[in-house]
C-alpha cells in the first residue's frame, strides 16, 4: 500500500512572523529573529548590550541569519582605551 502525503494546511509555522520590509518582500523572521531586529531599529548596540537586553547567549547568529534575509545590518568597530567591539544598528 503506497502512502499518501498529507496535504500542506498553508498555516504559519509557530514562532514565525511575517512583515513587510522596505522593497516589499515578504520575509518571515522567527520570534526571536523579531526581537533583534527591533532593537537594532532603535539605535547602536554591541553584542554585549543585545544580550543584557534581550537575555540571549549569542545575537551574532541571529544578525547572521537576518543578514541571510536580506535585511541591511550595517556594524561598525569601536575602539575605547583598552577594548575593541562591534556595534549593530538598521
Amino acid at each position: 500500500m503506497k502512502k499518501e502525503k498529507s496535504p500542506d494546511r498553508g498555516e504559519p509555522i509557530q514562532g514565525e512572523i511575517n512583515f513587510q520590509n522596505q522593497s516589499k518582500d515578504s520575509i518571515s523572521l522567527s520570534k526571536r529573529q523579531r526581537k533583534v531586529y527591533e532593537l537594532l531599529l532603535t539605535g547602536k548596540y554591541s553584542v554585549a548590550d543585545i544580550s543584557i537586553a534581550l537575555h540571549y547567549s549569542d545575537p551574532r547568529s541571529y544578525i547572521r541569519e537576518l543578514r541571510k534575509k536580506g535585511l541591511n545590518i550595517l556594524d561598525e568597530w569601536v575602539e575605547n582605551a583598552d577594548t575593541r567591539h562591534k556595534q549593530y544598528w538598521i
